[in-house]
C-alpha cells in the first residue's frame, strides 16, 4: 500500500483500530479458560457426592462408626471442609464432624450453595437422610474472585496490552509525524518566508519542525529533516565548545557561530541563536534554533581584514617612505648633515629659544682650505671623498646637541646650543686641530673657521652668521687653518671688508613662514614650487663672492618664492595642457603682483620685496618713462634671479613643449645679455653652472613624491576615519597632482576613488581603491627615490654656493 495516497492521521487511525483488534483477541483468549471458582465448586461436589455415596453404604449396614470415621478421614484430607454432619430423615443426628452449628447457614429444605453442600442418602430407593458439608467462608476471597472474573481478566489485559502497544507505537510514529499537520497554515507560512533556517528540537534532540531554509541549508526537503537529530549534521564549531542548542537544553540561551561542509555549497558560515521552549507550568519542552547564513559578511570580514591589514602595512611602508624622503629632504645626501633650509629652520628655532630663556648660544663657520684647487688637482672624486670626510669628523667631534650643517659647497656651518663664546672657541679649535689631522697622503687639508655667539651683539640668526661669516673672511686672510671669534675682529677690518649697515637693520625673515608658504606652492603646483627651488639653487651659487651670507639668505628666501603669486592663478590657466591665449597671459601676468602682496603682507624686508618686485625687469630699456630702475640700479637679486629664472624655463620639461639642452640655453642667455639680462652676471651664471656640472634633470622628483606620500598619508586616515567629504577632497587633489605630473595611473584610480566616494559607495570598495592607489603611489616614490633626477636635484643642492 503506499503510504503516500492516505494521510497521516488515516495511517493513524487505522494502526490504532488493528491495535485495539489484536489486544480485544488476545484478552478474550485469557479470559476464555475454565473458571477458578466453577472449577472449585465442581471439586467440592465431587467431594460431597463421593462422601454421600460411601456414607450410603454404611449406612444400610447401620455402621454409624465407620460413618464417622469416614468423615475424619475426608475432612484431614480437604482442609477446607470446616465441618460436616450425618442426618437421618427424621432428623436423628448419626454423625457430626467440627463446629457445624457455626458453620452451617442451610434451612432443611434450602439449596446448596458454595460453602454449605446438602447431598440427600438413599437406602433401598428410599431417602435415608442427608449428608451435610460446609466449607469454610470465602469472605477474604471476594477480591480473587472478581479478579478472575472474565470480564475483569478481558477488561485488564485489553488495557495492558493497548498501553504497551500502544506507547510502542506512538513512540515509534510520532518519531516521524510531520508536526507540522499541527501548525496552522498561515504559521507555517510565515515560517517558511524566513531567509535564516528554523529549527524545532525536543529535549532528546530530534528536529520536530522546520522550515524550508534550514531544510535547503542540509540539503535535504523539510520532510526528510524531521525526525533526524540536529547533532548528526558535520557542524564545525571552536575548539572545546558545545554546541549551542545542547547548553540551551541546560536551561540557557546561546548564540555563536558554526560551520557545515557540503560537497556541493562548500563551507558555509551560520549564526546559530538557540532558545529554550517552555510550557505553561515552566517546564523545558525543546528549543528552538535559528541558523542565519553569514558566509557572505565572513568571507567580508575576512577581505576587510586583508585590506586592513595591507592598509596598514602600506601605510607602514609609506611612512618608512616618506620619512627616508623626509632624510632626503633636510639632509646633504653626499655629507648627511643639514642642509640649508633645515639647518635655517633649527637656527631659527634654538634662536627663539635661547633669546626667550637667556641662553648662550654660538655659531661657527668652517671652510676647507684651497678647496677649489683640490678639485682642479685630483678632480671632483677626491674632493667629495674631503667633503665626506671633514663632514664626518665635524659630527664626530661636537656634542649631539650641537648641529651640523653643509652650507654650501666646501663650506661647513656648526650651531652650539648652550656655548658662550669661549666655549664655541674652544670647540672650533678642536675641530681645527682634528681637519688638519685627517689623513689624505700627499694632500693636506686643513681649515680655516669664524667663531661668534649671541652675547657679541647679533639681533638675528642672519646677523650672527653675517658675523661668522666675516671672522671666517678675516681667518682666510690672515693665512688660513686659524680659528678667528668676532669679538678679535678689527672694526675697521670688519667694515672695510664686509660693509654692513646695521643703523637700520632690516626685519628678519623667518624661515618658518617661508618653509609655509613653499608647502602651500607646492600643494597648489608641484611643478611651480620645484622650478622656484632649482632658481633659488642657481641664484645663490652664482651669488656667492658677491654679497654677504645675509643678503644670500635674503636672495635665497626671493628665488623661492618669486612665483608665489601663481597661487592666485586659477586652474583653468595654471595647469593648461597647451599654450596660453592672449587673453590667459594677461591673467598669468598678474601673478607677479599677486606675489609682491603676499611678500608685502608677510614680510618687512624690503630687499625681499625689491626682488620680487624687479626680478622680471629688462637690465636696459628703450623706454625709461616708467621711472623704473635699470642697469646697475635694478637690485642684484633680482638681476641674478632673471637669469636663474629664464635658464630653468629654457632646459625645463613644459606640458606644450619638451626642455632645451644647456648649450642651447647658454646660447640664449648670451643672445639677450646686455638688454634683457645683465652680461657680466651672465657669463659668471654660465660658468657657475658649467664648473659644478649642474645637470639640466627637473627637479620636480624629490617633491612630487613627497607631495603625494603627504597626501596619501592624509587619505588612509581618511578612510580610516569614514570621512566621505575628506576622501573626496584628497582624491581630487592627487588626482589634479597627478594629472599634472602625467602619472597616468594614479590619476585614473584616483578619479574611480572620487566618484566611488561622492557616489557613497561601500567603505569596503573604497578600501580596494585606496589600497590599490596606495601601492601606485609607493611605487612612483620608490622610482622617483631611485631616480638620477632626485641625485641630480640633491646634487644641485651640493654645488649651491659653490666653491
Amino acid at each position: 500500500m503506499n503510504r503516500s495516497l492516505f494521510s497521516v492521521a488515516t495511517r493513524v487511525t487505522f494502526s490504532l483500530a488493528l491495535l485495539s483488534v489484536t489486544t480485544t483477541l488476545v484478552a478474550y483468549r485469557l479470559a476464555d479458560r475454565p473458571r477458578r471458582d466453577v472449577l472449585e465448586l465442581q471439586r467440592k461436589r465431587s467431594i460431597c457426592e463421593s462422601l454421600a455415596i460411601s456414607c450410603s453404604l454404611h449406612a444400610g449396614r447401620r455402621d454409624t462408626e465407620a460413618i464417622e470415621a469416614n468423615l475424619q478421614s475426608v475432612i484431614r484430607r480437604n482442609p477446607d471442609i470446616a465441618s460436616a454432619r450425618l442426618v437421618k430423615g427424621d432428623g436423628v443426628v448419626v454423625a457430626e464432624i467440627g463446629d457445624h452449628q457455626r458453620h452451617w447457614h442451610l434451612t432443611t429444605t434450602g439449596a446448596s450453595t458454595e460453602h454449605c453442600i446438602q447431598v440427600p442418602i438413599s437406602d433401598s430407593g428410599k431417602q435415608w437422610g442427608r449428608l451435610e458439608i460446609s466449607f469454610t467462608s470465602a469472605q477474604q476471597d471476594r477480591f480473587a474472585r472478581w479478579l478472575h472474573h472474565p470480564v475483569t481478566v478481558m477488561g485488564l489485559a485489553t488495557v495492558v496490552l493497548n498501553g504497551l502497544l500502544f506507547r510502542w507505537y506512538l513512540g515509534k510514529i510520532l518519531t516521524y509525524l510531520n508536526p507540522s499537520t499541527a501548525v496552522p497554515p498561515h504559521v507555517r507560512s510565515t515560517i517558511d518566508t524566513f531567509s535564516e533556517g528554523v529549527a524545532v528540537i525536543d529535549n532528546s534532540g530530534r528536529i520536530v519542525l522546520a522550515n524550508r531554509a534550514f531544510a535547503k541549508s542540509v540539503l535535504l526537503t523539510t520532510e526528510d529533516v524531521i525526525g533526524k537529530r540536529l547533532d548528526r549534521f558535520a557542524w564545525q564549531a571552536e575548539a572545546d565548545q558545545p554546541l549551542p542548542w545542547n547548553v540551551s537544553v541546560l536551561g540557557t540561551n546561546q548564540s555563536t557561530s558554526l560551520r557545515l561542509s557540503h560537497d556541493q555549497l562548500g563551507e558555509r558560515t551560520y549564526l546559530v541563536s538557540a532558545s529554550v521552549i517552555k510550557d505553561d507550568h515552566n517546564k523545558r519542552r525543546g528549543v528552538i534554533v535559528s541558523f542565519d547564513d553569514i558566509t557572505g559578511m565572513v568571507q567580508k570580514r575576512e577581505e576587510l581584514r586583508y585590506m586592513l591589514t595591507e592598509l596598514q602595512r602600506s601605510r607602514d611602508e609609506l611612512t618608512e617612505r616618506n620619512r627616508e624622503l623626509q632624510v632626503l629632504a633636510t639632509r646633504d645626501p653626499l655629507t648627511s648633515c643639514l642642509n640649508r633650509r633645515t639647518f635655517f629652520e633649527v637656527f631659527d628655532r634654538e634662536w627663539n629659544h635661547a633669546t626667550r630663556a637667556k641662553l648662550p648660544l654660538s655659531c661657527a663657520m668652517v671652510d676647507i682650505d684651497f678647496f677649489k684647487s683640490i678639485n682642479d688637482k685630483y678632480g671632483h672624486s677626491k674632493g667629495d671623498k674631503v667633503l665626506r670626510t671633514v663632514a664626518a669628523t665635524l659630527n664626530s667631534s661636537v656634542s649631539s646637541q650641537h648641529v651640523v650643517c653643509r652650507y654650501g659647497g666646501e663650506e661647513f656651518c656648526i650651531l652650539m646650543q648652550s656655548t658662550d663664546i669661549d666655549g664655541g672657541e674652544r670647540v672650533a679649535e678642536k675641530l681645527r686641530k682634528a681637519i688638519s689631522d685627517l689623513d689624505f697622503g700627499p694632500l693636506k687639508v686643513t681649515a680655516s673657521l669664524g667663531v661668534s655667539a649671541i652675547s657679541l651683539g647679533g639681533s638675528s640668526p642672519q646677523e650672527l652668521l653675517d658675523q661668522a661669516d666675516k671672522c671666517l673672511y678675516v681667518a682666510k686672510r690672515n693665512g688660513r687653518n686659524q680659528v678667528v671669534r668676532w669679538d678679535d675682529v678689527p672694526e675697521d677690518m670688519s667694515a672695510e671688508e664686509k660693509p654692513v649697515d646695521r643703523l637700520e637693520p632690516e626685519e628678519s625673515v623667518p624661515y618658518a613662514a617661508v618653509a609655509s608658504l613653499i608647502s602651500a606652492l607646492a600643494y597648489r603646483h608641484a611643478d611651480t614650487a620645484a622650478h622656484s627651488t632649482r632658481v633659488a639653487e642657481l641664484a645663490v651659487a652664482t651669488a656667492r663672492g658677491l654679497m654677504s651670507v645675509k643678503d644670500a639668505y635674503i636672495l635665497e628666501i626671493g628665488a623661492l618664492l618669486h612665483d608665489i603669486g601663481k597661487i592666485g592663478v586659477p586652474d583653468s590657466i595654471l595647469l593648461k595642457p597647451g599654450p596660453l591665449t592672449e587673453e590667459e597671459w594677461q591673467v598669468m601676468l598678474v601673478h607677479d603682483r599677486i606675489g609682491v602682496e603676499i611678500i608685502d603682507s608677510a614680510f618687512c624686508n624690503s630687499q625681499l620685496q625689491d626682488i620680487l618686485r624687479y626680478h622680471h625687469l629688462h637690465y636696459l630699456r628703450s623706454d625709461s618713462g616708467d621711472q623704473l630702475p635699470q642697469g646697475e640700479a635694478i637690485p642684484l637679486g633680482a638681476r641674478i634671479v632673471a637669469i636663474a629664472d629664464a635658464y630653468d624655463a629654457i632646459v625645463s620639461d613644459r606640458v606644450y613643449r619638451k626642455g632645451r639642452s644647456q648649450a642651447a640655453a647658454f646660447e640664449e642667455l648670451r643672445r639677450c645679455s646686455g638688454t634683457q639680462f645683465d652680461p657680466d652676471l651672465v657669463e659668471r651664471f654660465i660658468q657657475t653652472v658649467t664648473d659644478h656640472r649642474t645637470l639640466d634633470l627637473p627637479m620636480t622628483s624629490k617633491l612630487t613624491a613627497m607631495q603625494i606620500g603627504i597626501q596619501i598619508d592624509h587619505l588612509t586616515k581618511a578612510v580610516d576615519d569614514e570621512d566621505r567629504a575628506g576622501i573626496v577632497s584628497l582624491a581630487s587633489r592627487l588626482r589634479a597632482t597627478a594629472a599634472h605630473c602625467q602619472i597616468t595611473a594614479i590619476e585614473d584610480v584616483a578619479a574611480a576613488l572620487h566618484a566611488a566616494a561622492a557616489a557613497g559607495d561601500e567603505i569596503t570598495d573604497l578600501l580596494d581603491l585606496t589600497s590599490e592607489l596606495v601601492v601606485l603611489c609607493q611605487q612612483t616614490q620608490r622610482v622617483y627615490a631611485q631616480a638620477p633626477a632626485l641625485q641630480a636635484c640633491d646634487s644641485t643642492q651640493l654645488s649651491s654656493v659653490g666653491s
